[in-house]
C-alpha cells in the first residue's frame, strides 16, 4: 500500500468515450444519476418556470414569491442578468408578486412574459435582461375623427387612445369608468376619486373636451312605479330638479323634494350625470362605479356603458396582445404558437400601416397556447415534441411518463423539500432535461436521457437491499456522521476504499462491490481531517490527522492503534501525502506553523529538517516523481505553490505564483507524459503547473463558486481529469484541454470529500453517504 500520484494513459489526447459518470455502488440510497445541478438564488418559493434558448444556449426563466424573475444558464447553472421585478406601489411600497412566467421567440428574439399580482404582464428581452414592454388591456378598436385608434385600459384605470398608424398614444383619460356614443361622438365617463364627492365627468374622446359633470343626489325613491331622483342645484342655481331614472329625462314639478315626499327610498345612487339634457345614474358606494337603471334601453339612447377590458383579443383569427414599449410606442404581439416553430410567434410590427384598423371583435378570446401557459399560472406541461410527459404528483414528486402510453419511465424525480409548483423541459448539450420549481426556494435540473437507466439502477439497488435485510428493507452498514476524509488501499490483493467520518469511525469498502471488508474501526480521537494509506514492514497502515498536532497510525484490519501518537510540532496538521523515500514509506505533513515535514513511518521520526519557505500556514500537500526523484508540492495561505526535493529537503526553483488568494488544494498527475501539479485557490480558480519547467500551463480554470470544496485528480474515460466539489455537485475538467469533461454529477447533499481510486473511479462522500462513480465507458 502506498500513496502515489495519478498517472495518465499513453494516449491522453484521445477524446472521452462517454463524458458521463455513473454509479458503481452506493452505501445507502443510490444517488439519482438523472439529478443535475440545483439552481439556487431565490429567497422565496419558486412558483413558475419556463425555458428558452438565448444565443444558442438553453436558459430557464423562473418566477418566485420573492417578487423576482430570474434567468439561468442551464449549462453552467449561473444566473444571467440581474433579477427583475414588477411594479412597486408608491403608496404601500409593496412590489407585485410574480404569479407565472412564459417564454416565446418573437421575430427571432427570445422573450419572457411575467404575470404579476397587480394583473400586470411584463415583457423581458432575454438576451439583455431588460424590459421590452408591458401588456395593456384592450377595450376596443374604433374610428375617431378619421383616424383608426385602439382604446386600451392601463392598470391604474387610465383609458388610453392609441393611433394605429403610428403606434403612438394620443390621449389619456384617468379613472375611466365607461364609454358611449353621443350624437355620433365617442365619449368616455371618468370618476374623480380625489374630490370628496367623487365627481363623475364626461369627455369627448376626439377633442378631449369635457362635456358634462355630475350632480349630487339628494334622494332617490320609488313612486307610482317609477324610479325618481332629486339632485341639488348647480352652483349658479338654487332650485332642485327631479329626474326619471328610467328615461333619463327631467320631470317638471314645482317642488322636486315635495314630489318625492311619499316615495319609498332607493339607496345606492350617488350621482347623476347630465349629458345633453339627459341623465345617467351612477352608484359610487363600492370599489367601482355601478350604472343604475335599464342599461339595455340606455345603450339604445346613447347613454354610457361600462367598459370591458381584456388582456388579449382576436385579430384575423389569431389571438394577439398589445404592449406599451419603454419608448411609449404600442406593439401588437401574435400569441398563437405555430406548431413548426415551438414557442414561436411574430410581432405585427407595421401597426395599421395599410390604413385599416385591426378588428377586435367582442366575446371570448381564442385559447392561444402562450396566453394559456401564462394565465394558467404554472401548469407546466412539457412541449408537444418531447418523447416524455412530466406530471407533478400529489406527493410533490415529478413522474416521467411515456407520452404515447402514459406509463411511468423510471422512478419519480425526488429531492425537493417543498411543494413542486411547476416543471419545464429543455435540451442541454444535446440531452433532454427537466427543470422543476419548488416552494423550497430552488429549481432543480434533471437529465431525462437516464430515465430507463435510473429505473434499472433503482430496481437493482432495491433488490440488493431487500436481500441483504432479509426482506425487511435496507439495513444501514455505513457511517452515521459526515464523511470527512477518503483514501484507497490494497488488502489481500484487492483495492479497498477507506473512509473516516465525524462518528469517529473508519470503514473499509471493497472498491468493486461496495461490501464492508472488515468491521469498522472505532474509538478514533476526534474528527479525521486528513488521511493516507501505506504499508510498513508488510503490514497495512492508515495514517490520520485531525484538529490537533498529532499523527495516528492505525491497523485497518485489526482496528488497533499502532504505537503511541506521533507529535508533529506543527501546531496543527492540515494535510497529508504518502511517498517512498530510499525504499522506505514516508508521509509528508503540512502544518499551521508554515512548514512541511517528512516522517519515516517505520521509525516514527522526522526525516531531515522541516521544509521551510512558506510565509503562512501550509494547507495542502501532494507527492509525485520528477526525473526519478520523489518530490512534494505544497500550497499555502501565502498564495504560492512550492516544489520540494524530498531527498535533500530543499525547495526546487522559485515559488509558483499566480493565485491571488489562499491556495486550498493541490494534486499531481501526468499530462502528455509530463508531471504536473493542480492547485485550487480561494480566488475561485484552478491552475495547472508543469513541474519540469516550473511554469503555469494553459489558462486558469474558472467558474468555481465554492472555493472550499474538495479536489482530486482521477482518470475519466481515458484521460486525466480534475474533479472538484461544488456544493451539491461534482464538476470535471479535462486537464489536457482545459475544458469541462462532460456533465457534472449532482448530489442530494454538498460534496464533503473526494478520493481517486484505481481504474479511473471516483469516491464521493456527501453527508454520511459514500458512492463510487465510474466513467460510463469504463
Amino acid at each position: 500500500m502506498s500513496e502515489t500520484s495519478t498517472g495518465a494513459p499513453d494516449d491522453v489526447n484521445a477524446p472521452l468515450d462517454d463524458p458521463r459518470w455513473i454509479v458503481q455502488w452506493a452505501d445507502g440510497p443510490v444517488p439519482d444519476q438523472r439529478r443535475l445541478r440545483p439552481l439556487i438564488g431565490h429567497s422565496g418559493p419558486v412558483r413558475a418556470v419556463a425555458t428558452a434558448t438565448v444565443a444558442g444556449r438553453p436558459v430557464a426563466v423562473s418566477g418566485s414569491r420573492d417578487n423576482t424573475v430570474r434567468v439561468w444558464d442551464l449549462a453552467t447553472g449561473e444566473q444571467l442578468h440581474e433579477p427583475v421585478t414588477g411594479r412597486t406601489d408608491p403608496v404601500s411600497s409593496m412590489t407585485a408578486e410574480v404569479l407565472s412566467v412564459a417564454t416565446a421567440v418573437a421575430d427571432g428574439r427570445p422573450v419572457a412574459f411575467s404575470l404579476h399580482g397587480d394583473d400586470a404582464v411584463l415583457v423581458w428581452d432575454l438576451a439583455t435582461g431588460r424590459a421590452a414592454g408591458e401588456f395593456v388591456r384592450f377595450v376596443e378598436s374604433a374610428a375617431l375623427d378619421g383616424r383608426r385608434v385602439l382604446l386600451t385600459l392601463g392598470a391604474d384605470g387610465t383609458l388610453y387612445v392609441g393611433d394605429l398608424l403610428t403606434g403612438r398614444r394620443v390621449a389619456a383619460f384617468p379613472s375611466a369608468a365607461g364609454l358611449a356614443m353621443l350624437d355620433g361622438r365617442r365619449v368616455v365617463l371618468t370618476v374623480d376619486d380625489i374630490d370628496v364627492d367623487r365627481t363623475v365627468r364626461v369627455w369627448d374622446l376626439g377633442t378631449g373636451d369635457q362635456l358634462a359633470r355630475s350632480l349630487a343626489v339628494v334622494r332617490t325613491a320609488a313612486l307610482d312605479g317609477r324610479e325618481l331622483a332629486v339632485t341639488a342645484g348647480e352652483p349658479d342655481q338654487e332650485e332642485q330638479r327631479l329626474w326619471d331614472l328610467a328615461t333619463g329625462e327631467q320631470v317638471e314639478t314645482p317642488s322636486a323634494a315635495a314630489a318625492l315626499s311619499g316615495g319609498e327610498d332607493r339607496p345606492g345612487v350617488t350621482a347623476l350625470t347630465v349629458v345633453r339634457g339627459r341623465v345617467v345614474a351612477v352608484g359610487l358606494d363600492g370599489e367601482e362605479p355601478r350604472f343604475i337603471g335599464p342599461l339595455a334601453v340606455a345603450r339604445q339612447n346613447g347613454a354610457l356603458v361600462r367598459t370591458r377590458a381584456r388582456e388579449t383579443a382576436v385579430l384575423d383569427g389569431r389571438t394577439v396582445a398589445l404592449t406599451a414599449e419603454p419608448d411609449g410606442a404600442l406593439r401588437i404581439w401574435d400569441l398563437t404558437d405555430d406548431r413548426p416553430r415551438v414557442n414561436g410567434m411574430r410581432v405585427i410590427a407595421a401597426v395599421g400601416a395599410s390604413g385599416t384598423a385591426p378588428a377586435f371583435p367582442p366575446g371570448p378570446e381564442q385559447d392561444a397556447d402562450l396566453w394559456r401557459r401564462l394565465s394558467g399560472r404554472g401548469t407546466g406541461p412539457s412541449g408537444s415534441g418531447d418523447p416524455v410527459l412530466l406530471t407533478v404528483e400529489q406527493d410533490d414528486t415529478v413522474v416521467v411518463r411515456d407520452r404515447a402510453t402514459g406509463k411511468p419511465v423510471g422512478p419519480p424525480l425526488t429531492g425537493h423539500t417543498g411543494k413542486v409548483w411547476d416543471v419545464a423541459t429543455a435540451v442541454v448539450d444535446g440531452r433532454p432535461v427537466a427543470v422543476t420549481a419548488s416552494a423550497d426556494h430552488t429549481l432543480r435540473t434533471w437529465d431525462l436521457t437516464h430515465a430507463h437507466a435510473a429505473a434499472h439502477a433503482a430496481a437493482h439497488a432495491d433488490a440488493a437491499a431487500h436481500a441483504d435485510a432479509g426482506g425487511d428493507g435496507p439495513a444501514r452498514t455505513g457511517h452515521t456522521g459526515t464523511v470527512s476524509a477518503i483514501t484507497t488501499a490494497v488488502l489481500d490483493g484487492s483495492p479497498v476504499v477507506v473512509t473516516a467520518a465525524a462518528d469517529r469511525t473508519l470503514h473499509l469498502w471493497d472498491l468493486t462491490t461496495g461490501q464492508p471488508v472488515t468491521a469498522p474501526v472505532t474509538g478514533l480521537e476526534g474528527e479525521v481531517t486528513a488521511m493516507v494509506a501505506s504499508v510498513v514492514d508488510g503490514r497495512p497502515v492508515v495514517v490520520t490527522a485531525g484538529s490537533g498536532d498529532t499523527l495516528h497510525l492505525l491497523d485497518p484490519v485489526g482496528g488497533e492503534h499502532l504505537g503511541e501518537p506521533v507529535t508533529s510540532h506543527h501546531g496543527r496538521v492540515l494535510a497529508l501525502a504518502g511517498a517512498t523515500l530510499d525504499g522506505r514509506p514516508v508521509v509528508v505533513t503540512a502544518g499551521a506553523d508554515r512548514t512541511a515535514a517528512i516522517w519515516d513511518l517505520a521509525t516514527r521520526r522526522l526525516v531531515g529538517e522541516p521544509l521551510t519557505g512558506h510565509t503562512s500556514r501550509v494547507t495542502a500537500v501532494a507527492t509525485a516523481e520528477l526525473a526519478g526523484r520523489p518530490v512534494a508540492v505544497t500550497g499555502s495561505w501565502d498564495k504560492t505553490v512550492r516544489l520540494w526535493d524530498l531527498t535533500t529537503g530543499r525547495q526546487i526553483g522559485e515559488p509558483l505564483t499566480g493565485h491571488t488568494d489562499w491556495v486550498t488544494s493541490v494534486a499531481t498527475t501526468l499530462v502528455d507524459g509530463r508531471p504536473v501539479a493542480v492547485s485550487r485557490s480561494r480566488d475561485k480558480t484552478v491552475r495547472l503547473w508543469d513541474l519540469a519547467t516550473l511554469r503555469e500551463t494553459g489558462e486558469p480554470l474558472t467558474g468555481h463558486t465554492d472555493p472550499n470544496g474538495p479536489l482530486v485528480v482521477t482518470v475519466g474515460g481515458t484521460r486525466p481529469v480534475v474533479a472538484i466539489g461544488q456544493g451539491q455537485a461534482v464538476r470535471f475538467w479535462d486537464l489536457a484541454t482545459g475544458r469541462e469533461a462532460g456533465t457534472e454529477y449532482a448530489l442530494p447533499l454538498p460534496a464533503a470529500a473526494l478520493g481517486a481510486a484505481p481504474g479511473g473511479r471516483l469516491v464521493v462522500a456527501f453527508g454520511p453517504e459514500v458512492t463510487v462513480l465510474r466513467p460510463a465507458a469504463g
